[in-house]
């Protein structure tokens, strides 16, 4: 079979910009990446797309890879973590049998995980405006890694979550069935290092670690590139 197809999945906020640049690494190492787009970033509330919504989404992504018998590494950031993670349900490799393709190996960085079952509340570092839900203070929490002009640039590039929506229940936790790596990112603002160890240990995945903020893939892209390729080999 070719090379797995590296499916990177966003967390809140984000869109796909902040991963181009850890995209086309992977390409240089000779794997295909798409990347999953959120219906329900840049939306407000009400009558915005919901959780589900970004999950359905996410699903057709991979669904379409495996139908095509494509092996599938999924590359999950922040709350992109437990969305994936909802999204494959049936879709890894060995529910599908390894001629059919399927969902490989999961890849998170510094992302959130929960169990099935966890009801989504409110986090210290949401604000709220309206019908939208944004980042507190991007520039020091998700950016801290990166020097002023940078911070301010990325935070320009920020869409708005809709306030409501997302505050549902954890119905699949995909790390049960598909073997995970996890990069924890030591000087991350949003999910303290403790944190993310909890949430691999929860995984049971690999840890890798490395000393980038939130957003590794802007300040630390070849790191993330190397832990794909080590968790592919």
């Amino acid at each position: 079979m070719s090379s797995p197809t590296i499916l990177i999945v966003p967390g809140f906020w984000e869109g796909p910009a902040p991963f181009a640049q850890v995209s086309s690494l992977l390409q240089d190492y000779g794997f295909p990446t798409e990347i999953a787009t959120l219906p329900s970033t840049g939306k407000s509330s009400p009558g915005n797309p919901s959780m589900h919504d970004d999950i359905a989404a996410i699903r057709s992504a991979v669904a379409k890879l495996v139908e095509s018998g494509k092996e599938v590494v999924m590359l999950m950031h922040s709350g992109g973590g437990f969305l994936g993670s909802n999204a494959i349900e049936g879709l890894g490799i060995t529910a599908c049998g390894e001629a059919k393709g399927g969902v490989t190996k999961l890849v998170f960085v510094s992302a959130a995980l929960f169990p099935e079952g966890y009801l989504h509340q409110p986090l210290p570092f949401f604000s709220f405006d309206g019908g939208m839900m944004h980042c507190k203070t991007p520039e020091t929490l998700l950016f801290s890694d990166l020097d002023a002009a940078s911070a301010e640039d990325w935070t320009r590039k920020l869409r708005p979550q809709p306030a409501e929506g997302w505050d549902q229940t954890v119905t699949y936790a995909g790390w049960k069935d598909v073997s995970s790596v996890y990069l924890v990112c030591e000087n991350d603002q949003v999910i303290p290092p403790q944190m993310q160890l909890q949430m691999a240990e929860l995984a049971g995945s690999k840890v890798e670690k490395c000393g980038a903020g939130h957003v590794p893939f802007l300040s630390m892209p070849e790191k993330v590139a190397d832990v794909v390729r080590s968790a592919i080999a």
